[in-house]
């Protein structure tokens, strides 16, 4: 005996209940729902620049604004940093003028001459040069004697580069006022008075050694006005120099300010 056909759309179960086989639903699913859709294309470059929107006139106005706003608070601290900027050059060229004094006259084994001008509070601002004496003596160092001139930095109102102006605005000890005392470096390191070959004299209170020379420095305007921070230079009577600030020159000897 032949087994009973089967329904090709269903199926029997034990207990009677039918259900629809996937062979029957694969015979009549509709083609057309179950057909995958082609993907969508993606969006060139030239679509994505075409899909950009571009920037209102407020939108850009706006931006202007603030640009403006921020620039005007960066100023300030931009000058500042300029005229720091100058100062500490400055005060790196006396340095830079009193190592190279200490220096050639142990290799050299002749006396060395550092002058200042512009001691006269703001004036036309600083010059510092250095001169090579003929001999171990300080006098040999003295302008116009057959000294060389070794190196000169100008700081003065108008000076060949056009830097801004920087002056000595107070010193000590006192005696550097006069012109026929300039700073002396001997060969054995010492710094003298040029004029009695003695060391400077010693300040009042203990904020420098004894013999120790200072220049303060800051930056003038063409109309003599001085502005903005203090830098000081301190020479030590065995000829090293460093960069200071912040300290009361008016406590020493004849500091002027």
């Amino acid at each position: 005996m032949q087994p009973p056909a089967l329904s090709a759309c269903s199926d029997s179960r034990a207990d009677g209940t039918r259900f629809a086989t996937s062979k029957a639903m694969a015979l009549h699913a509709d083609p057309l729902r179950t057909a995958r859709a082609p993907p969508e294309p993606r969006p060139t470059l030239l679509d994505a620049r075409h899909m950009q929107r571009g920037s209102s006139l407020v939108e850009l106005m706006i931006g202007l604004m603030i640009l403006a706003v921020l620039s005007s608070l960066a100023m300030p601290g931009v000058a500042s940093l300029t005229r720091s900027y100058y100062l500490r050059s400055a005060a790196d060229d006396v340095v830079y003028a009193a190592s190279l004094a200490r220096n050639q006259a142990a290799a050299n084994r002749r006396a060395y001459g550092l002058f200042f001008e512009g001691l006269d509070g703001a004036g036309a601002g600083l010059k510092v040069r250095v001169h090579q004496g003929a001999d171990t003596t300080c006098a040999s160092t003295a302008p116009g004697g057959g000294a060389l001139q070794m190196y000169q930095a100008d700081w003065t109102i108008g000076n060949a580069l056009n830097y801004p102006a920087i002056a000595i605005v107070a010193y000590a000890p006192g005696e550097m006022t006069n012109s026929a005392v300039w700073v002396c470096f001997k060969p054995d390191g010492r710094v003298l008075r040029a004029d009695l070959s003695l060391p400077f004299s010693p300040p009042a209170g203990s904020l420098f050694g004894a013999g120790d020379i200072v220049v303060e420095l800051q930056r003038v305007e063409a109309n003599g006005l001085v502005v903005g921070n203090r830098l000081q230079v301190q020479i030590g009577y065995n000829g090293t120099a460093r960069i200071t600030f912040g300290r009361d020159t008016s406590k020493l000897q004849g500091a002027a300010q």
